[in-house]
């Protein structure tokens, strides 16, 4: 908990120094880093570790940040991060950051996880119909698991709505149960 109070005064930080030209730019630095860092976890281990000098651990880290437009700022918070060896917090800080910035733009991002493929008219009515329970235009991640066996699950940081058959035959089969009593 404490590392993640920590990590939304860093992204507070930056997003309130933010001008709103800015906002996408850092968005999409936002989203390079997470996959990188999700593609090579034990990259935050090394930068973390004190088993390489500062400017080495700052070195590894900055070579996340070549393909970013907003190099100067991830060179601060990095070397900050480094400083106070600190940097297993950047997930969180790049989360928060994300969050921070898509409410600033009204946005929210919903994980929607679905059985099999469905139609973009499919897609569109569930995304305005989660726009309309949230009150934000909502940006889809879809994802595949056959488990559900039909139907939806879309979470955020802070709802879970879960329309899923799977879901739905687990509560009948409680209240059976129930009833069998």
């Amino acid at each position: 908990m404490k590392n993640i109070l920590t990590a939304q005064r860093y992204s507070q930080a930056i997003v309130s120094g933010l001008d709103d030209k800015d906002i996408n730019s850092i968005l999409a630095d936002v989203e390079i880093m997470s996959s990188s860092i999700k593609t090579e976890p034990e990259l935050v281990d090394a930068v973390n570790s004190y088993l390489f000098p500062q400017d080495k651990r700052l070195e590894i880290a900055l070579s996340m940040t070549l393909k970013l437009k907003n190099t100067e700022l991830w060179k601060n918070l990095f070397g900050i991060l480094i400083k106070k060896h600190r940097f297993n917090i950047v997930i969180d800080i790049l989360q928060d950051l994300e969050n921070k910035i898509l409410d600033k733009k009204n946005q929210v991002k919903v994980e929607l996880t679905i059985a099999h493929d469905l139609s973009e008219d499919v897609l569109d009515s569930i995304s305005v119909t989660l726009k309309d329970i949230l009150g934000k235009d909502v940006i889809l991640d879809v994802k595949i698991n056959p488990d559900i066996l039909g139907g939806f699950v879309a979470t955020t940081d802070s709802l879970l709505i879960d329309g899923s058959i799977k879901n739905n035959l687990v509560k009948l089969l409680k209240v059976k149960s129930k009833k069998k009593k």
